[in-house]
Order: structure tokens, then C-alpha cells, then sequence
């Protein structure tokens, strides 16, 4: 069995600040306009827009401020420790974590005396790890060990004061991070107040209470995330938006734009605002700039993957994922509004999917323009890339209701449908392991034709894949950093898509009629829970620079804290198909564990080891998620989408 491995704060700032020296800026042309975030708790991305590579291994000492505090120690006052008359209760996690917070908090105030009511014990020293986070940079770091508590964290404390600076001031305007890593124990301060502290696990802000009216709100703060993320000029939407630098890459995404544009009419279905229809549609105007025209090369009907910021210009290239999620967005609009010109590009688009289309009906993965102006094909076979281009296909022939799309969309299907026969429902590809996001897209994309065809194989496919994706969820009550979460998925991409997609397998069991639909309904709302701890909120703010920019965005994954855009549009997409299907009481809790239990006092390695992590999970995007992992041999952009 893999060692036990604990993703603390402390541990993140360390791997951030070691990969600092390599990140430069999230893209090549441009470096990096915020240099100190990269000593954030949570590195800028890479040049590509995408996260740079990083090793699983263990973070090396973290001594970005030993220099500060070897000169400022001395100047920080070393107060004497109280203890309060009569003893102090019995302690329970929310009361230790406050307890805690308001000593190191008197402590790096700078007084002569403190009083800590935090007299226990335990079988191993306690080392306590003291941080200062300000405008989402790391400012201050204070690790400290003793076999006494309080003395461990008012040293942790004056140590950190001393890297701030060693001024009475110096963390005042901090929010302070306080771990004792090896008892598995870490909290942030709370921002209702100084001295009040909320859990942290493996760096993340637990939701361990998820209730519709938590949901709503969620709603609100994703759909102003979104309407943040489009160019005010171009119409078009990000790919990412890297929080802890407060800033966009120099591209606009057409396959984004569509995601984007299709949770805004999902928004309007939601509550009517014509301020999103016409962001929409607007929306959709950048979109179909971005088609192809071209019928001397056989690109007509292709959509350019980026426009370029910088140099005014799409890029060459054409990928069919993207055809098929602005197909999909495009669909909608059409139905909305019933203007010719959406179903029209939809045409010209489903018309180039079918010339992508290999004899056995699998897809070739996207065209690339080379110098002199030929085109390269990308022949790398995606189960993500099959399915979106079938349930494009299906999608348009419903809405035309030419056969032609159905035949197209009937010769994708019978090699999906083989490949599950031959291989099961866990499947992979040229680009990935067998995990659950292709997985999910056979599911979608053979919903989408049985809904097409009416054909019962499809159907009986859609249910059968389903089922085993539930079976793979992880839901283990005990263990809230990954309760709702799928094996080898471990983007927020990858979740919310897979809550999407199961909302829609509930839907249509609903129609069907038949028994035992509420399993899928479960596995949504075990995974809404998890996105809503991936969502940026006022409390888990702490490591970016704007948390009002960043609020709503759903961000990557532990170690990677920038926001894609599909991530929030799955996440939304999600939580809009099942509001209605939801009661006011309470949806899902996780109790925490007992105070003595997690603070594993008097218990030995292998309790602690069952709240660890893994070392298949010590890279988080390391296995198969939503897009291949940073630092895989992938040619950029050739990764599938979504």
C-alpha cells in the first residue's frame, strides 16, 4: 500500500514557492505581470495557459523566509504563557480552532503575557506551522515543534511575525493559515472575524452542509463569475483565469464562449433576464466570426479553436469538439429565437463533422494549419472528442430532421457501442487511461442518440455505463475532501461535467419511467457538495489577489487554484438541471470527526493514515481527468476540451 501522504497549506506554499523559479506567466508571448504571486500559496499557471509540470515528490524546506526571521527574531516580544483559572472545558473542533486562532493571535500582537487554554497532550510533539496571506501572496511563515502545544504555537507565531517584518503590526492585516500537521488538524481565519478560525482540509474549506438555499446563492455567484469572464469587446470568454495573479490569458476560446453562452440560456430558462439572451447572442456573434467559410480547403463549417489578443487574428486551427459544443449552443439559440442564420452555421458545421468522420465512425480529432497553408490532420483518437461529435449529430438531426445527420450519427454510434462491447464502460484513448470523464461521454452522446434514434441498444448503453460511473463515485462520509468525487478524476472540470451528465441520466430515467432513478439524483448531489468547496467564496479566498473577482469561479484542483471556464459552466449547468428536483430541508451532511479523534491524540500512524492522501493522488491532475496532466507530451491545444 502507497505511504499516506497529507496535502496541507503549508505543504502547497512549499511546492508553489519551489515551482516558482520555473513559472514565468500563463503565456509565452507575455511574462508573468505579478511576479510575487508566484510565492502565493498556489503558483501562477505556465506559458501554455495550462499549469506547469510538477513532481509528486515531497516539498523541500520551505526557507523563503529564514533570512527575515534570523534578523527580526530577537526584535519580536516573547511572551510569558498564562493558563486560565480553573481549567478549561472539554474541547470540541470548533472551540479548539478559535481557541487556537485567538492565542497565536495575542501572540503576534506583542504582548508580555498570554493566556492559552489549550493544555493537551499527545503521544508525538506538537509542530504547529503559523501563515500570513495578504492580496493572495504568502507574507509570512512560522514553523515551530515542542511536546507542549501552546509553547509550539507561540513560537510558530513569533516566527512568523518576524518574516513579516518583526513590527507589532506586521500580520495585522494578514489572515492567518494555523496547521499542526501531524495531527492532521488546519484551519483559516475566519473573515467575520479576528481571532475565529473555519476547518481546512488538504487546503480546501470543507462544505459539510449543502442545503438548496446554499445552492441558490452558489447560482448567483457563478453567474456573475461568468458574465466577468467575457471580453467586453470581442464577445468572446477566457479559457482561464488565473486567481492567484488576478488576471486572463491573451486568448479567447470559441469552444468557452459556447460553454459560456449555453449556461446563460440555461440561466434565462432559469429566471428570464433579457440581459442574458443578449449576452448570449452577442456571445454567438463571436462564435460564428470564428466558422470557417473556406470550401477550396474543406474547412467550411469548422470553427478556429482561439483568437489571439495580441495578434488580432484566430489561430489555424480546428478542432471538432469545438464544432460540436458551438453546435450544441447554437441549437439552443435557434430554438429561442428561431433565426435562420444559428441553424445555418449549425448546418455548415455538422457537415464538416461528417467529413472528419473515419470509414469505421470513429472521428479524426481536429485540422492544424501549416506554413504555406495546407492543413495537417490531428488523427489521435478521443472518447471525448467521438462522443461530443455524435451528440452534436444527434442534436442536428433532431432540429433538421435530415436523415442525413441521423445515418452520420448512427455509424459514430455503432463503433461507440462496439467499443463498450469490446472494452466495457470505462474507456480511454489516444490521449488518457480508461477514466470516467470519456467514460461519461459515451453516456451523453448515446443519450443523445437514443433520444434521436429511439434505438434501445443506445438506451440500454446510457443506463448500463451509468450505473458503473455511480459505482466508481467516491462516498466515504467520513472523508470530505473527496466525498463526490469520481476515481481518476481529479479536476473540478471532471466533476462537474460528470454531475452534468448524470443530471441528464436522472432526467430521462424520470421520463422513462423507470425504478431506481434516485441513484443518479444521489451521485449529483454528492458531487454539487464537492464543487461547492472547489468555489471561490469569501472564506477560501485567502490565496488569491482579487476575491471579488475570483468569487463564483470554481478552481481547478488543491494545487492549482486557477479558474477554467468549463469548470464553472458544468458546475452551473449541474445545479440548474436539479434545482427543481430538490426540497428545502437538508441535502447532504458530513459530520466532523470527533475533536480527540481527529486530533488523533493517543492513536498511532494508521488512524492518521486513513485521513491522508495517497500517493496516486499526491499529483492532483496527475491521473486521467478532464484534460491531460500538465507536462504530458500533448502538443498544446491538442488536448480535448471539456
Amino acid at each position: 500500500m502507497p505511504s499516506a501522504r497529507v496535502f496541507t497549506i503549508a505543504t502547497l506554499a512549499a511546492l508553489a514557492a519551489a515551482s516558482s523559479g520555473l513559472t514565468t506567466g500563463c503565456d509565452s508571448r507575455k511574462p508573468s505581470v505579478e511576479p510575487a504571486a508566484a510565492k502565493a500559496a498556489v503558483a501562477p499557471a505556465a506559458s501554455t495557459g495550462a499549469p506547469e509540470a510538477r513532481k509528486a515528490a515531497p516539498p523541500p524546506g520551505d526557507d523563503r523566509f529564514a533570512a527575515q526571521i534570523a534578523a527580526n527574531l530577537s526584535r519580536v516580544p516573547d511572551p510569558t504563557i498564562q493558563l486560565p483559572e480553573g481549567g478549561g472545558a472539554e474541547l470540541d473542533n470548533a472551540t479548539f480552532r478559535d481557541r487556537t486562532m485567538t492565542f497565536v493571535r495575542q501572540v503576534a500582537a506583542g504582548g508580555d503575557k498570554v493566556t492559552c487554554d489549550l493544555s493537551l497532550s499527545s503521544k508525538r510533539p506538537f509542530r504547529a506551522v503559523v501563515m500570513g496571506f495578504q492580496d493572495g501572496r504568502q507574507m509570512a511563515r512560522g514553523d515551530a515543534s515542542d511536546a507542549g502545544l501552546c509553547v509550539a504555537l507561540k513560537d510558530a507565531a513569533r516566527r512568523a511575525v518576524a518574516a513579516a517584518g518583526g513590527g507589532r503590526d506586521a500580520l495585522d492585516a494578514a489572515r492567518l493559515v494555523v496547521e499542526l500537521p501531524d495531527h492532521h488538524v488546519s484551519m483559516v481565519e475566519s473573515v467575520a472575524a479576528k481571532g475565529k478560525a473555519v476547518e481546512l482540509t488538504h487546503g480546501l474549506v470543507p462544505v459539510r452542509a449543502l442545503d438548496k438555499a446554499l445552492l441558490a446563492k452558489r447560482i448567483e455567484d457563478g453567474k456573475g463569475y461568468l458574465l466577468r469572464v467575457i471580453d467586453p469587446q470581442h464577445k468572446g470568454v477566457h479559457k482561464y483565469y488565473h486567481a492567484p495573479a488576478d488576471r486572463f490569458e491573451d486568448e479567447l476560446h470559441t469552444i468557452y464562449t459556447a460553454s459560456t453562452a449555453l449556461t446563460l440560456l440555461k440561466l434565462h430558462a432559469y429566471k428570464p433576464d433579457a440581459r442574458l439572451l443578449r449576452l448570449a447572442t452577442e456571445a454567438a456573434g463571436f462564435m460564428m466570426a470564428m466558422q470557417s467559410r473556406e470550401v477550396a480547403d474543406r474547412t467550411a463549417g469548422g470553427f478556429f479553436y482561439a483568437f489571439d489578443l495580441e495578434r488580432k487574428r484566430p489561430e489555424r486551427r480546428l478542432v471538432v469538439g469545438t464544432a460540436s459544443k458551438t453546435i450544441f449552443t447554437l441549437l439552443e439559440l435557434h430554438g429561442l429565437t428561431k433565426e435562420k442564420k444559428y441553424l445555418e452555421s449549425v448546418v455548415m458545421a455538422a457537415d464538416w463533422l461528417i467529413a472528419m468522420q473515419r470509414p469505421d465512425g470513429s472521428v479524426r480529432s481536429a485540422l492544424t494549419g501549416q506554413e504555406g497553408g495546407a492543413w495537417k490532420v490531428q488523427s489521435k483518437e478521443s472518447m471525448l472528442y467521438t462522443g461530443q461529435v455524435l451528440s452534436a449529430l444527434s442534436r442536428t438531426y433532431r432540429a433538421t430532421n435530415n436523415k442525413k445527420y441521423l445515418d452520420a450519427a448512427a455509424h459514430t454510434a455503432d463503433f461507440l457501442l462496439a467499443r463498450i462491447a469490446k472494452k466495457g464502460c470505462f474507456l480511454g484513448d489516444d490521449y488518457r487511461k480508461p477514466n470516467p470523464i470519456s467514460s461519461s461521454w459515451a453516456v451523453q452522446s448515446l443519450l443523445d442518440f437514443a433520444k434521436a434514434s429511439g434505438d434501445p441498444r443506445a438506451e440500454q448503453a446510457v443506463f448500463r455505463c451509468a450505473d458503473d460511473l455511480v459505482k466508481r463515485q467516491w462516498r466515504r462520509p467520513e472523508d470530505a475532501y473527496r466525498y463526490g468525487r469520481w476515481q481518476r478524476s481529479l479536476s473540478s472540470s471532471g466533476t462537474g461535467w460528470l454531475a452534468e451528465v448524470m443530471s441528464e441520466v436522472y432526467h430521462h430515467c424520470r421520463q422513462k419511467g423507470r425504478d431506481g432513478c434516485d441513484r443518479y439524483k444521489d451521485a449529483v448531489v454528492a458531487a454539487i457538495r464537492l464543487l461547492l468547496q472547489y468555489t471561490y467564496g469569501p472564506e477560501n479566498s485567502f490565496v488569491v489577489k482579487n476575491p471579488k473577482a475570483a468569487a463564483g469561479g470554481v478552481f481547478w484542483s488543491i494545487r492549482d487554484r486557477y479558474v477554467r471556464t468549463d469548470s464553472v459552466c458544468h458546475a452551473m449547468n449541474a445545479y440548474l438541471n436539479m434545482m427543481g428536483e430538490l426540497g428545502d430541508g437538508p441535502l447532504l451532511t458530513l459530520p466532523e470527526r470527533p475533536f480527540a479523534e481527529r486530533m488523533a491524540l493517543g492513536a498511532e500512524a494508521a488512524d492518521a493514515a486513513s485521513a491522508g492522501l495517497s500517493e496516486e493522488d499526491a499529483e492532483e491532475g496527475g491521473e486521467a481527468g478532464s484534460e491531460p496532466a500538465a507536462g504530458q507530451s500533448v502538443p498544446r491545444g491538442e488536448e480535448p476540451d471539456d
